[in-house]
């Protein structure tokens, strides 16, 4: 077994339910279109929009796709060289070589620990490698944008609040002048308060007054809304996934496959074959172990 770049990108089997929504966007577009249509012609008695009904089935087919990746969670494991007993160094500097880091991946799969999982399973593992701390910040923002993971973040964050000391303790420092130029603090004063004050109550019954519009205006805009909301949307995933379409290999981010096995068979498949050097020297690491179907989604998003 090798080790593989990983390279982001969007995973398109495990959310191909999404497009069994795009009929149903369709219709809802075509609906919140003619709304303004139907609002102007109401008349005592409406008929309902096409849109539920044939919006149903998608939604349940999304929504129990959903139900089932989430309910199936991997277990998941995360090392860091800041976490105790973990790196190596003094202070608030602290470092873990990558072959440093498999034999504590390792370990925890045979340890005591009671949180352990047992049974026979599949192994992900995906190791962050660098050398200076503004590049582990890096290497883990990446991946936390995508797959957040609290011992990941408060890694990342660390790492940058280190990578920015380091940087501004070779910064001088420059004084102001004493006494300093500063703003007028108007809104402090009893005059321009209690002005203020009257100013804002007129102001909020005009605006009460030019807010008493009609019914048929208050549906209007609220059909305006709907549109906009649903057009923000379909952008924001469009936007996420051309973002992945392309993506490229990442050499700071190594994943494996590992299993199937018991504690001490995936111990072994982790520790075999060639692995990163004591070149890396600042590295974390995650583990998740679960059932294939539990782990396809993060495998498939890493590109592995």
């Amino acid at each position: 077994m090798t080790w593989t770049s990983v390279t982001m990108q969007w995973p398109s089997e495990a959310t191909q339910w999404v497009e069994g929504l795009d009929e149903a966007k369709g219709l809802a577009s075509t609906e919140i279109a003619k709304t303004e249509e139907r609002l102007a012609g109401m008349t005592a008695t409406t008929n309902p929009g096409p849109v539920g009904s044939a919006a149903q089935e998608a939604i349940e087919v999304g929504r129990a796709a959903m139900t089932e990746q989430l309910a199936t969670a991997p277990a998941s494991l995360v090392v860091t060289p800041f976490q105790s007993g973990m790196g190596q160094g003094r202070g608030y500097q602290k470092f873990l070589s990558a072959p440093n880091l498999l034999e504590a991946l390792a370990d925890k799969l045979t340890d005591i620990d009671a949180g352990r999982p047992e049974g026979e399973q599949y192994g992900l593992c995906v190791l962050f490698l660098s050398t200076r701390f503004d590049q582990f910040a890096a290497t883990l923002g990446r991946f936390n944008a995508l797959l957040p993971t609290p011992d990941l973040e408060r890694a990342e964050r660390r790492a940058t609040n280190i990578a920015r000391l380091e940087a501004e303790k070779w910064t001088l420092p420059t004084a102001e002048t004493l006494p300093r130029w500063g703003a007028l603090p108007l809104e402090r004063c009893t005059v321009t308060r209690v002005s203020q004050q009257t100013l804002n109550s007129q102001l909020a019954i005009y605006e009460s007054y030019a807010a008493d519009t009609s019914p048929m205006a208050d549906l209007s805009a609220l059909a305006t809304r709907k549109a906009e909301q649903q057009a923000a949307c379909d952008q924001q995933l469009s936007d996420l996934q051309n973002a992945l379409a392309n993506g490229l290999p990442d050499a700071t981010m190594q994943a494996r496959m590992i299993g199937p096995g018991d504690a001490a068979e995936l111990r072994r498949q982790l520790l075999e074959g060639p692995t990163p050097g004591y070149e890396w020297v600042l590295c974390a690491g995650l583990l998740l172990l679960g059932s294939e179907e539990s782990l396809s989604f993060v495998q498939e998003l890493i590109g592995l």
